[in-house]
């Protein structure tokens, strides 16, 4: 199945995620076990930008979003600095 990113975020400075944790956070905000992470060094500036991939079709992406957010809150030790939704990641209607 064909996997697209639905959301980036980065991390505030010295914190950090690794992708086992990250992973379980994704598949328990996205409610399928068919998901993606990755992270890519940030252009000219410190860290990563993170990326959480799904397929196109994610159901109910307003309340995956929600969850994410209460889950890397919860699990990431420092804020997540910014957190994105990507244009065209409108998901289903549940």
């Amino acid at each position: 199945m064909y996997l697209v990113v639905h959301f980036q975020f980065r991390l505030a400075p010295g914190a950090s995620v690794g992708p086992a944790l990250l992973k379980r956070i994704w598949w328990a905000a996205a409610q399928t076990p068919q998901i993606d992470v990755s992270r890519a060094a940030r252009h000219q500036a410190d860290g990563f930008i993170y990326s959480l991939s799904a397929p196109a079709n994610l159901a109910d992406i307003s309340g995956v979003e929600t969850r994410l957010r209460t889950l890397l809150d919860r699990h990431v030790t420092g804020a997540v600095n910014t957190l994105i939704r990507l244009p065209g990641s409108h998901g289903k209607s549940a």
